[in-house]
């Protein structure tokens, strides 16, 4: 992003901010701080127009700016405030998001990811949740200890683990549903992983559109812990093999919380996304044809798919 854009994005927010402040009565400025938020987001956004594209440094403090920002956007809507769109606050954070996440396909991860698939994965798990939640911390390609193989007694691999929100996944290509071995192999770590508190959530191509995996994530995990199907509280847990821990409930509310800002956050971020997704599915469609068109095997059976809007707004009944 050159210093001219820079400079007219500054000027910009300083000119929405006022104007939008202004329109409203004085009791109505004074409603929640929104003027002291007002001013924080906008030099927490010039702080950010500082930054330098594709650099680590560059999306540090997105998620503060992502907080700031939803907590605004959700005021005005609860208490029924003049609309403001945050259309160019949005635009900025997307620019950088993208110009990021580009790297990080482009490197695969700086070469931790073996394959396209696992990267692609891994860049919506950073929209989803590493990019919302600050110091979330994440393994690549992980042998935890506890996931022992009982024929060959080898430690077998996670290709992604977040530990905080007792979640793993696992990438899955053709050979996951045509080899037996592999089948087997599957079934095994999804056992293993259910008896050590983690929840495993299989992917494949087919999966990879942002839609589609926030709704796997969040139902995956809802049906895990015993969540109804209307996601409305708890009831007696019909997965033998978990053991649930009341982590397991708060990861799910925050999981439910971080998806649905990202979903109202970054659009152009998982629009970009969607399209190198979609490019890929296509061109595995001959080669790898089950897991381009068909879900991947879920812990607990598929019941009924609640959307991530759903699921965010039931929160309070959970």
């Amino acid at each position: 992003m050159d210093a001219k854009l820079k400079s007219k994005y500054k000027a910009i927010l300083k000119a929405n901010h006022k104007e939008y402040l202004n329109s409203l009565k004085p009791h109505l400025r004074s409603t929640v701080n929104l003027e002291t938020r007002f001013k924080n987001l906008q030099n927490k956004l010039k702080a950010q127009l500082r930054k330098t594209d594709e650099s680590a440094n560059s999306i540090k403090n997105i998620p503060t700016i992502c907080r700031l920002l939803f907590g605004l956007q959700e005021d005005i809507i609860r208490l029924s405030l003049p609309k403001y769109s945050f259309y160019t606050e949005k635009e900025i954070i997307n620019k950088f998001l993208i110009s990021f996440l580009r790297y990080r396909r482009r490197t695969q991860f700086d070469g931790e990811c073996k394959y396209y698939g696992e990267t692609l994965l891994n860049l919506y798990i950073d929209l989803f949740i590493t990019l919302t939640c600050a110091k979330t911390p994440r393994k690549i390609e992980h042998k935890p200890g506890f996931l022992v193989s009982p024929r060959t007694n080898q430690l077998l691999e996670l290709d992604v683990e977040l530990e905080e929100f007792l979640i793993a996944f696992e990438f899955q290509g053709e050979s996951h549903y045509r080899e037996e071995k592999e089948i087997e192999k599957d079934n095994l770590k999804l056992r293993i992983c259910a008896n050590n508190k983690l929840i495993l959530i299989p992917v494949n191509i087919y999966q990879l559109k942002s839609d589609r995996l926030m709704t796997l994530i969040l139902n995956s995990i809802k049906d895990a812990i015993g969540i109804n199907e209307d996601g409305i509280g708890v009831v007696p847990n019909n997965c033998n093999e978990l053991k649930i821990h009341p982590k397991h409930l708060r990861s799910y509310k925050k999981a439910c919380q971080r998806m649905y800002l990202a979903s109202t956050l970054f659009e152009e971020s998982l629009l970009w996304l969607d399209a190198y997704a979609a490019r890929f599915r296509e061109t595995q469609a001959n080669r790898n044809p089950i897991s381009s068109s068909t879900e991947a095997p879920r812990l607990v059976s598929k019941k009924s798919d609640k959307l991530v809007n759903d699921l965010y707004f039931g929160l309070k009944h959970v």
